[in-house]
């Protein structure tokens, strides 16, 4: 029936077209029906030219509509026949994911991210699948490794095996469509990745909340608002990470390198971060609340209008840091080097200060000259500090007689 119909308006179409051919010279030139009043009668010879121009007009245009009808055809079957070999390609893929052999499965791995990088509409149909291969084929965290004379486990793998440290290149070198990300979609919680190496990589909220990535390699990863809470980073390299907003509750960090991380907003309460190394890091806004900072390296850091309440900074190094309007309440700060540090405004009611080096901050001048950068008696007339407690010059004298002051009017 269908072939019927086809053959019919074949049929209509060609009868159509051979007779607007053969009355295209009346259709585009009028004067040949009826030449106007005012126009000299054509001759015999220009009229046979007209109505030659105007039937080769229409077939010249016939022509050109069905070589476009035939290049669209062509296109078409193009994009099909690529789409069927995309699909095959990943069919293929997946069966080698569920080899025995490890070759095997590099290989399929590899095939998935060539399809990844050429074929946007499978963007999130592979992203999914290499995901579950990492999380099937990855080792679950563990919450200790340390080893038991009762009961003695293996040794952890220093680095992730080749087919999932495949998958996790993959997954972070991606081509960038947002668009076809669903939220949720890199969910790589509570695996063990130590030794990962993820330099560089895409890694936007992406939820890492309790993942092993000890010794992992992240520099410069772009990892705004993802999820790592309680994960645990201990000498991990994050140089020139991006982890603006993102959520590190609790997260373990000690000697982790972070110099020049890009932490602003981001929730560090309860973090580990003993001895890590802060260079130039920028904290601003960042929520360090209850963190544990002893000997750590904060020189030259960004913390302005950070929250670094009841912190602990035991000997940490803030040299020259920028601590503008943050709150130190409560905090440790036994020994630290607080030198040249920018402390305006910066709360430090309560703060410990036993044997911390405060010099070389600038005080504020009577004419409120140096106030950008000042450290005032008000700011520590409530924190406790003793003889070893390094002061700028004349701090000491104005702290006592601000006490003395600030008795007089209780009493």
């Amino acid at each position: 029936m269908w072939l019927t119909l086809a053959i019919l308006a074949a049929v209509a179409a060609l009868m159509g077209y051979s007779w607007i051919v053969w009355h295209a010279p009346l259709l585009l030139v009028p004067d040949l029906a009826t030449p106007a009043p005012s126009a000299s009668p054509m001759s015999p010879a220009e009229r046979a030219t007209s109505s030659h121009n105007a039937r080769l007009l229409v077939v010249s245009g016939g022509g050109a509509l069905v070589v476009a009808i035939g290049l669209l055809y062509t296109a078409r079957n193009y994009r099909l026949a690529h789409r069927g070999q995309v699909t095959d390609r990943f069919t293929k893929a997946l069966e080698h994911l569920s080899s025995s052999e490890l070759y095997v499965r590099v290989g399929g791995v590899h095939a998935l991210t060539h399809v990844l990088r050429d074929s946007p509409s499978h963007h999130t149909d592979v992203l999914q699948v290499l995901v579950a291969f990492v999380r099937h084929r990855a080792p679950r965290a563990t919450a200790d490794d340390t080893p038991s004379p009762i009961y003695p486990r293996p040794k952890p793998p220093a680095e992730p095996d080749p087919d999932v440290q495949a998958a996790l290149t993959a997954i972070v070198t991606r081509p960038r469509r947002p668009e076809y990300e669903p939220p949720g979609i890199l969910y790589l919680a509570e695996l063990r990745l130590t030794g990962a190496q993820l330099s560089h990589g895409q890694l936007q909220n992406a939820d890492l909340s309790g993942a092993q990535l000890q010794n992992a390699n992240l520099r410069e990863a772009q990892l705004q608002n993802a999820n790592l809470r309680r994960a645990q980073l201990q000498e991990a390299s994050l140089m020139e990470a991006q982890l603006q907003q993102a959520d590190l509750f609790a997260a373990q960090l000690q000697r982790a390198n972070l110099p020049g991380a890009q932490l602003q907003e981001a929730n560090l309460v309860g973090a580990q971060l003993q001895e890590a190394y802060l260079e130039e890091a920028q904290l601003q806004r960042a929520d360090l609340s209850l963190a544990q900072l002893q000997k750590a390296d904060l020189l030259a850091a960004q913390l302005q209008e950070a929250k670094l309440i009841r912190a602990q900074l035991r000997k940490a190094n803030l040299l020259a840091a920028q601590l503008q309007q943050a709150n130190l309440a409560q905090a440790q700060l036994q020994q630290a080097n607080l030198a040249q540090a920018q402390l305006h405004e910066a709360h430090l009611d309560g703060a410990k200060l036993f044997g911390t080096r405060l010099q070389e901050v600038v005080l504020h001048t009577p004419d409120g000259a140096d106030a950008a950068e000042g450290l005032n008696a008000a700011q520590l007339a409530t924190a406790e500090i003793d003889e070893a407690t390094t002061l700028p010059t004349g701090m000491r004298e104005a702290l006592q007689v601000h006490r003395e002051w600030r008795q007089r009017s209780v009493h």
